[in-house]
């Protein structure tokens, strides 16, 4: 689990990005992250904000997966994230959470090559 704090509607909330967050979105929104991650690309490419709807479900579901874990109450309820988040504030929590999926997904450079390896069949398989 990557995590980042953030002030939204005034309080500060603890986001996260792990598979919990994908399962909380796929539940929340009935359409697989990815789908949405694909939106967002193209929304921000032509300088647009994506379907605010997704969005909040998205923060819902990064914080759902943070509080949940920890077996916390978030310190703000999906009412008060509809009604009370700025433009500002959903931007840069979109952009947060982004930036926490690209470091869950990373692969270090050296681990890449191995795995390119391997597809590759260039090594021998052990025990062969």
């Amino acid at each position: 689990m990557i995590t980042k704090e953030l002030t939204i509607c005034g309080k500060q909330v603890t986001l996260a990005y792990c598979y919990a967050t994908e399962i909380s979105y796929k539940v929340l929104t009935d359409e697989d992250i990815e789908v949405f991650m694909g939106e967002v690309n193209v929304a921000l490419t032509n300088e647009k904000m994506p379907d605010v709807k997704k969005s909040v479900m998205l923060i819902l579901a990064s914080m759902m997966s943070y509080y949940e874990f920890k077996d916390e109450n978030a310190p703000i309820t999906d009412k008060e994230l509809m009604a009370n988040i700025t433009p500002v504030e959903l931007g840069k929590a979109i952009g947060t959470i982004i930036g926490l999926r690209s470091k869950f997904y990373y692969v270090p450079e050296e681990e890449q090559k191995e795995m390119d390896k391997g597809q590759d069949g260039d090594e021998k398989p052990k025990n062969a």
